[in-house]
């Protein structure tokens, strides 16, 4: 989706093992030297990052990768894209967690290592994000044991981070799963890791002092249609109202991805994904109702919860720029996880949640005040507001019907 040129050519796979090892992973020389500047100084490159002793001691490539992520992060920041793409609206936390925390620094870069193993085609970065990876998810884990106000912050930081770069569905289930039916008297930390929803759970006594509370008090505000405006919504355990809600807000978003699947047939990698979107929905659509197991639940959502780390079509570039086609894309794609989320309420994470309304407003506001865009596939002009309509009927469902309520709450 860039005409921008990619700074780490592509690694092709080498069969012959001296040959691999001679084609290790190249490092452009501004950010060779860049790093080697801040692991002696101390003194990151970027404004986002604080001085810190802890730099000094990291591992040079530590240091690339993390850089890395620092470079998209300012890109980002600089066109006030970050909140589009989830968690990098707290990647500033993360970043000064990481001086403190090995476990945080491992998860940025097993982070920035796997996206460079998608883009570069890198094997070296890949064994390089698989080991990040796993040092993460351990040192993350011993932390857990220990839980505390200090450390809490840091557990959730690389908890969601890492929840980006889980290896298969089961794994990420394991992270995030939330604990509606779980008593957290029962939790033994020493021995049992923790969700991400018991995490924030544990953090409520001192949410308000927390680095990240900001996303748990964001509240969605959107302007409601009419008709949104006079329904009401839906009592507790008023099923019925809660099952039609929910059913019509699917039968909606399959219309309305399917049409745009047809728009994007010429970008084959977007297009694909939209299709696997609708037909996820419709599946979704038909069970609904149905006794779903929580590991299917998580298996449906699985490919769609790290599509910037993970989908090679993904562009921090093009966002920047405020593609149209991307922010319609990605608009879509997060309403389409929201709406999964309330058909599946095992998927159903607040703060996972929090982050997807955020984006799907945010994108909106870009959006609003522009006509449309002329559709080269089917010849029709599509207004911004006919695109946002699911979308933003997503974000008022959820708030009806989803969890997302009461993390503030004793």
């Amino acid at each position: 989706m860039s005409s921008i040129t990619c700074k780490y050519p592509d690694q092709t796979e080498v069969e012959d093992p001296d040959e691999k090892e001679a084609s290790a992973l190249w490092w452009p020389g501004d950010i060779e030297k860049s790093c080697e500047q801040w692991k002696e100084s101390g003194e990151p490159p970027f404004m986002s990052l604080s001085p810190s002793p802890s730099w000094h001691s990291m591992d040079m490539k530590d240091l690339k990768y993390i850089y890395k992520m620092a470079l998209v992060a300012n890109i980002l920041d600089l066109s006030n894209t970050t909140n589009i793409c989830l968690l990098w609206g707290e990647m500033g936390v993360l970043f000064q967690l990481a001086t403190h925390y090995d476990f945080v620094a491992h998860t940025l870069a097993a982070t920035s290592a796997q996206r460079l193993a998608v883009t570069t085609k890198s094997h070296e970065a890949s064994q390089d994000a698989h080991q990040y990876r796993r040092q993460a998810l351990h040192g993350l884990y011993r932390a857990m044991g220990c839980f505390s106000k200090e450390n809490a912050d840091a557990i959730l930081a690389a908890s969601l981070g890492c929840s980006y770069i889980m290896s298969d569905h089961r794994s990420l289930m394991t992270l995030a799963g939330n604990i509606s039916t779980v008593s957290l008297d029962k939790i033994i930390l020493s021995s049992t890791p923790l969700t991400v929803e018991q995490v924030a759970t544990r953090m409520k006594p001192w949410l308000k002092r927390s680095a990240f509370h900001q996303i748990f008090t964001y509240e969605p505000m959107h302007y409601e249609t009419e008709e949104q405006a006079a329904s009401s919504p839906p009592e507790t355990g008023d099923m019925e109202h809660r099952f039609a809600l929910i059913k019509t807000l699917l039968a909606e978003g399959i219309g309305s991805v399917n049409g745009l699947a047809f728009c994007f047939q010429g970008d084959r990698d977007l297009s694909a994904v939209l299709r696997q979107l609708r037909d996820v929905m419709r599946l979704v659509h038909d069970r609904l109702g149905s006794d779903i197991s929580a590991e299917d639940q998580y298996r449906l959502v699985y490919p769609f919860t790290a599509w910037f780390v993970k989908n090679s079509a993904a562009s921090y570039v093009s966002l920047s720029a405020k593609n149209p086609f991307l922010l319609v894309f990605l608009l879509h794609m997060y309403a389409v996880v929201v709406s999964l989320t309330v058909s599946l309420p095992r998927i159903d994470v607040p703060l996972f949640a929090k982050y997807r309304l955020r984006a799907i407003l945010e994108i909106c506001n870009i959006l609003k005040n522009e006509p449309g865009f002329l559709c080269q596939r089917c010849n029709g002009f599509h207004s911004y507001e006919e695109v946002m309509s699911f979308p933003l009927n997503s974000v008022s469902v959820y708030q009806q019907v989803g969890r997302e309520t009461g993390l503030l709450e004793a």
